[in-house]
């Protein structure tokens, strides 16, 4: 560093520093915090307990659900599906099981991500079961065809995990 001119030595340092710190647009209002690129940024809410989760989180565990398996469907690849699985339920069934059981969805090139812009609408109201199940049965009114489900998790720990899933494609009932 001897032989570097003070300027360069400066920059560079500005440089590594600049490079340590987070990308930080302001501060955010009516607060100490800082304000990132992209937004503030809010750490997840503390989970609720075993009970049934807020309906927010239910509708994101619906739809998170069923892209992932739609993901599946239209790549033919289930080891991220699977993975998502509860325990037991990966045990039971192995990822080639999985894509023999959905080829219909395959075959058909079904896209159920139109899904995501529609509310569920849910036949029976979102429960734990007697048996400790989350239960969550209903349809999407998507087109042209209704997406129809029924599925059910399973607690592990602090998570639920995917036990059941049955999902079909039809025309809407008269």
């Amino acid at each position: 560093m001897k032989f570097v001119p003070k300027i360069a030595r400066t920059a560079f340092a500005a440089v590594i520093l600049l490079a340590a710190t987070p990308a930080v647009a302001q501060i955010a209002p009516n607060t100490d915090r800082p304000l990132y690129a992209g937004g503030e940024v809010n750490a997840n809410p503390a989970q609720l307990g075993p009970g049934l989760p807020r309906d927010d989180v239910i509708e994101a565990m619906l739809k998170n659900t069923l892209m992932t398996f739609n993901d599946a469907n239209i790549s033919g690849n289930y080891e991220v599906f699977h993975a998502r699985l509860h325990s037991q339920f990966r045990a039971q069934r192995s990822a080639a099981d999985l894509a023999n059981i959905f080829v219909g969805f395959r075959t058909s090139r079904i896209d159920l991500s139109p899904l995501l812009v529609h509310r569920p609408i849910y036949t029976v109201a979102p429960e734990i079961d007697r048996e400790g199940y989350l239960s969550l049965k209903g349809h999407f009114e998507t087109r042209p065809w209704r997406t129809n489900f029924e599925l059910r998790w399973r607690r592990d720990g602090n998570a639920w995990q995917l036990w059941r899933i049955n999902v079909q494609a039809r025309p809407p009932e008269p």
